[in-house]
């Protein structure tokens, strides 16, 4: 509650400061934060592009060799490309919906 109040007052002297109203500095804040995680998603896919090539050759690695059970790496990496697709597709629906 008392976080609340502490934004809306921030929110308040921002838009007598600001040409702008509280609805678009929340528009743009919450854009802002999209879009720099988007920016770090790809870097991440970037990694395991440039380790891997591509998500299909990592799976078909796992389907040939399969994963030692010492090792989890590929299959890690794996689950984590996955997430960071799913994840950038979700991110990207949200900013075509705002």
């Amino acid at each position: 509650m008392a976080r609340e109040i502490v934004i809306e007052e921030l929110i308040q002297r921002a838009t007598t400061v600001l040409p702008v109203s509280g609805e678009d500095l929340l528009l743009r804040g919450i854009t802002a934060e999209a879009v720099e995680r988007i920016f770090a998603l790809k870097r991440a896919a970037a990694r395991l592009q440039a380790k891997y090539g591509s998500m299909e050759t990592l799976e078909q690695r796992i389907r040939e060799e399969g994963v030692p059970p010492d090792d989890h790496t590929l299959y890690t990496d794996l689950l984590e490309w996955r997430a960071i697709r799913h994840e950038l597709d979700e991110l990207l629906r949200f900013l075509e919906s705002v």
